[in-house]
């Protein structure tokens, strides 16, 4: 009896000690397999973060147009991969486009006006920019514009330096934000160029020839939408990375004063006036052709009165017949 209740025991111990090592394997690939999959999650979520940030950092670099649309999202890991864990959601900044402008007038001393032009083309170039346009005007007193292109991260400090030139009389500061702009047309971009593939792989596994003319003919079309959006992307790159500014440069001195509008009378009169000239010169020219005409007219009169005394005689000499002799 004694043997057999030892035996009973024994079995009891080994299903309790067998239930207990199994539960504790249980447990233990319960929470490697969830820390696996959270893991796999962070990694996918770091992985997305890293080249959304990387995309940004290529588009905010100058002379870069990577599509900005990859970052404007948010990322989210942990949540789907863990089946119900913690979430991540990471929102990576969207880099801002402002352009720029300021224009502004300068009052200078009477003789500084070539030194302030110049000074200014100098600020356009210290400043790593160019001027893009510079006239002037006036003879004794002169006025002229500048316009000049700075990178936009020198845009301040180049104003400050212009308005150091003379003594500036009015001054407009203004920032357009883009951003939204070039964040729109980045999609566009990228979901035209996600259609040319496609349509390119079309091409390629057609068969006929109306189906490859069918294809390329909408291809055609979203690549000159294509064009068009780049050329977009490509001008409000150059205004938002480098900024305008324009300088009206005065000096000072006293200038003409401009002549005033005649009045309706004065029109009018100086109307008339032109009309008896435009008259009088056409008499003179009439009188240039009757002149010489009359001229001579009168002088065919006074030859004929002054021949005539000779001419009566040998008219009647030639009437009368001539006397014939006597007979012997």
């Amino acid at each position: 009896m004694t043997g057999m209740r030892r035996s009973m025991v024994a079995v009891a111990a080994t299903v309790a000690l067998s239930g207990l090592v199994g539960a504790a394997a249980g447990c233990a690939g319960g929470a490697a397999s969830s820390g696996g999959g959270g893991g796999g999650g962070a990694t996918a979520a770091k992985r997305s973060v890293r080249v959304a940030g990387s995309a940004l950092g290529a588009a905010a670099v100058p002379g870069t147009l990577a599509p900005l649309a990859t970052g404007s999202g948010s990322v989210s890991g942990a949540s789907e991969g863990s089946g119900g864990g913690a979430r991540a959601d990471i929102s990576v900044p969207v880099p801002s486009a402002v352009i720029k402008t300021a224009s502004l007038d300068l009052r200078v001393a009477h003789g500084r006006f070539g030194d302030a032009m110049n000074a200014a083309t100098d600020v356009a170039l210290r400043f790593g920019g160019y001027v893009s346009r510079r006239t002037s005007f006036g003879t004794k007193v002169h006025d002229g514009t500048i316009v000049m292109r700075v990178p936009a991260g020198r845009f301040d400090r180049a104003r400050m330096a212009v308005e150091r030139l003379g003594r500036p009389t009015n001054e407009v500061v203004s920032g357009r934000d883009v951003t939204r702009q070039v964040v729109d047309l980045g999609a566009r971009l990228g979901n035209l160029e996600s259609q040319q593939r496609a349509l390119r792989a079309l091409m390629r596994r057609a068969v006929s020839v109306s189906d490859t003319i069918r294809v390329q003919g909408v291809l055609q079309g979203v690549e000159l939408q294509i064009e068009e959006i780049q050329g977009e992307l490509n001008y409000l790159h150059d205004r938002t990375s480098m900024s305008t500014i324009s300088i009206a440069v005065h000096e000072a001195g006293r200038r003409p004063v401009p002549a005033q509008h005649a009045s309706a009378i004065w029109k009018d009169g100086a109307r008339a006036a032109h009309a008896a000239t435009e008259v009088v010169g056409a008499v003179i020219v009439g009188a240039g052709y009757v002149i010489p005409i009359a001229i001579l007219a009168l002088l065919a009169v006074l030859i004929g009165r002054l021949a005539a005394p000779w001419a009566a005689p040998l008219a009647a000499r030639r009437r009368t017949p001539a006397a014939t002799p006597p007979d012997d």
